[in-house]
């Protein structure tokens, strides 16, 4: 008897550690099935599994991820991205865009424009207040776009400038080929030596939003888009007669 006693022991010990010792199979994904993400721009996938993860790109030409999780925006393009711990696998799609698009929604407080972006490199809070968000080596807006620009009149949100790489200028061209309809072409004379070239185009899902593209001319040679939402008769007045306080960089 005392014999039977030990092994039923022995054996509820021996069951008691393998019900501790046993994983989940499950694969836990908290983050969502499509991700946009700025060219060279990393994340980390937050996936947890008892198990071993591995990762796999669709195509490492636009998305590459590292064995531990680490997607980075190749170029410009998408890929899927694959986890899977062996018994489960779950996929998620990746866009790289050139740059993410400064928000349209014109009119908006400031507060709002940090509530999306964050915290700018530089701000100011006048009857031309400006947030200014900048690309550095660890943190900022993105790769291709080195400066972003929220302007304000009394608190209101009524144009953005973004400063384009001009080393990725085919790209640009192909952002505005995607999203706008060009205009029209007109000639801006910055100096009795100095007129350039700017081209106008409308936003094809919405063509109140105009888009304007130009030489920034300054000393890194960038591209300057600007954004505003057209006003009828008033356009030419937008871009040309008030006084462009976007100039930061020149």
């Amino acid at each position: 008897m005392k014999k039977v006693l030990f092994y039923m022991i022995i054996l509820a010990v021996f069951a008691t550690g393998c019900k501790k010792d046993e994983k989940s199979k499950s694969l836990d994904y908290s983050g969502s099935a499509n991700v946009t993400i700025a060219l060279r721009d990393s994340f980390r996938l937050p996936v947890s599994s008892d198990y071993d993860i591995s990762y796999s790109s669709s195509d490492n030409m636009y998305v590459t991820v590292s064995s531990d999780g680490v997607v980075y925006g190749k170029n410009v393009g998408s890929a899927d991205i694959t986890m899977s711990n062996g018994f489960e696998s779950i996929t998620v799609r990746v866009d790289v865009d050139l740059f993410i698009e400064p928000t349209f929604e014109f009119g908006c407080a400031p507060s709002h424009i940090r509530a999306l972006y964050g915290s700018p490199y530089q701000s100011g809070y006048n009857p031309d207040g400006i947030l200014v968000y900048q690309y550095t080596a660890n943190q900022g807006y993105s790769y291709a776009c080195g400066e972003m620009d929220f302007f304000f009149d009394e608190g209101s949100y009524y144009e953005s400038d973004v400063y384009i790489r001009p080393s990725v200028e085919f790209l640009l061209d192909n952002y505005l080929t995607d999203n706008f309809n060009h205009a029209y072409d007109v000639q801006d004379t910055i100096s009795p030596d100095t007129i350039i070239t700017v081209s106008i185009f409308r936003n094809k899902m919405d063509e109140n939003i105009i888009c304007g593209k130009r030489l920034a001319l300054n000393q890194w040679n960038e591209i300057l888009l600007f954004y505003f939402r057209a006003e009828e008769n008033k356009v030419a007045k937008s871009l040309y007669i008030r006084p462009r306080s976007s100039k930061l960089r020149y």
